[in-house]
């Protein structure tokens, strides 16, 4: 599914063309990109949600999602906003709700995971947020950043988000993969998987 995306992004942004409007844009979209690496630094250690698949590594899902889908999606949203209020508001509705369907697909299909009592309203939230702020970075790039800081913090605040020194060790390590306990709770979920198997077969 994830490949599926990106392949349709690339083609709305061929489509769009895109690439002659970087300079214009670029703003918007490392702004986004930014909020959506500190994400997985900040959360790293409870995850609220996380891309799954069985073709792909986790790491090669994150580089993914983080240097293409998203920047991809972004460039393509801001590359066609409309000029006035009603049309702005239709087209953000518009995105926020087909980004939000995928994301229901993606959850049918097992591609993403929610955890920790996030849901599909907090992403269609989030959606809200990143695609508004991406549009008003490129005029008032400081009101933007304070407006994400306080949802930052308020976000981790409601969701438990824990902080700790050991977060400044390995800072890329944390963005890219998972923490250990994560895989040691794999590993056990997997052998208690086998040993129910087993006893099915026997019993």
């Amino acid at each position: 599914m994830h490949i599926s995306i990106l392949l349709w992004l690339i083609f709305q942004n061929i489509q769009k063309k895109t690439w002659k409007k970087i300079h214009e844009l670029y703003a918007g979209v490392l702004y986004v990109s930014f909020f959506n690496i500190l994400y997985y630094f900040l959360c790293n250690d409870k995850l609220l949600w996380d891309f799954k698949s069985s073709h792909l590594s986790l790491k090669v899902l994150r580089i993914l999602h983080l240097m293409f889908i998203t920047p991809l999606m972004v460039l393509s949203f801001l590359a066609t906003y409309p000029p006035t209020l009603l049309k702005q508001m239709k087209y953000i509705t518009k995105w926020v709700c087909t980004a939000s369907f995928v994301e229901w697909i993606g959850l049918r299909c097992k591609a993403i995971t929610f955890r920790h009592g996030w849901h599909l309203g907090w992403s269609a939230l989030i959606y809200v947020m990143m695609l508004i702020f991406s549009r008003w970075f490129q005029k008032k790039p400081f009101v933007v950043l304070l407006l994400s800081v306080f949802a930052t913090v308020v976000l981790s605040i409601i969701f438990k988000v824990p902080v700790s020194k050991r977060m400044l060790k390995h800072p890329l390590k944390r963005i890219l993969t998972r923490p250990l306990k994560d895989h040691v709770t794999q590993a056990v979920a997997n052998k208690v998987r086998r040993k129910c198997l087993l006893l099915k077969l026997f019993s």
